[in-house]
């Protein structure tokens, strides 16, 4: 039986990603660091579940081992019951600088996954419009990323993603380079993605205030090697009636959680 803090889930049926004693070292010899130890973590199909810890605490690390970029040393990934092994189209991957293509449109950019998976044009069409509707940028659709504000091409790195119809988004600190209007903008966008999608998400991030908002849990991780401190869960994602962001950041209880959540990364970075 997992204890309270190693991040599985207890009831059985819900389990859709699985990290299940994920170790990864990196180099040999005297120059080995291990970057992740231990690691199990298991969450459920439309969760959003978010990662904070100290820096280089192996956050990114755990990302690329769900994404397929690297074999963990130790342990498996498994999403619906099947191993990681690679890289897959059941996985978009959002990164903090939006990874565009400078010579497409945003439609161009928007439409280029569709296009190598052989869809028609007019499919297409309809995909890159619906998602381009979602985040706003239907009417850039014939600009040029140069021509759009980092928080815009984070949205068209975003769409790059969904049209892929991917089983889940991981994204690796994808505000930490905007101001902190266009940030609060962004989750909220985010927020407004998930919800209509029920997108699983696995969101990296340094800003604890982000990932209590946007989490549905919020994972801590200690200094290196990374482990899993606690697993806790958020109920601000799946809040009931609409209210601002700024406005759920100053309830009580959502104060409360980030404090938590801050002395938990303070006590893990000291130990």
């Amino acid at each position: 039986m997992p204890d309270a803090t190693d991040g599985r889930r207890l009831v059985a049926g819900e389990v859709f990603v699985s990290f299940a004693g994920v170790g990864v070292t990196y180099g040999s010899g005297a120059g080995r660091v291990p970057a992740l130890e231990g690691i199990s973590l298991d969450f459920a199909a439309g969760d959003f579940v978010c990662v904070v810890g100290p820096s280089g605490c192996g956050k990114t690390t755990l990302m690329q081992s769900l994404a397929g970029f690297l074999k963990p040393s130790s342990g498996t990934v498994s999403i619906d019951g099947r191993p990681v092994d690679g890289p897959g189209a059941d996985r978009g991957v959002v990164f903090q600088q939006p990874a565009l293509f400078p010579w497409l449109t945003v439609g161009g950019n928007a439409g280029f996954g569709p296009m190598l998976r052989g869809e028609s044009r007019a499919a297409r069409a309809e995909t890159v419009e619906q998602h381009l509707r979602t985040v706003g940028l239907w009417e850039f659709r014939d600009r040029y990323p140069y021509e759009l504000s980092g928080g815009m091409q984070q949205r068209l790195a975003i769409v790059r993603a969904l049209v892929n119809k991917p089983k889940i988004l991981l994204m690796d600190e994808p505000f930490g380079a905007l101001d902190a209007l266009t940030r609060e903008k962004m989750q909220e966008e985010l927020h407004t993605v998930w919800r209509r999608t029920g997108m699983t998400v696995l969101l990296i991030t340094h800003s604890v205030e982000e990932a209590v908002y946007l989490g549905t849990d919020v994972v801590v991780m200690s200094a290196r090697p990374g482990r899993i401190v606690e697993r806790i869960a958020a109920p601000f994602a799946r809040r009931e009636g609409e209210r601002s962001s700024r406005e759920t950041k100053s309830l009580p209880a959502f104060v409360a959680l980030r404090e938590r959540v801050l002395s938990l990364i303070w006590q893990s970075a000291e130990t």
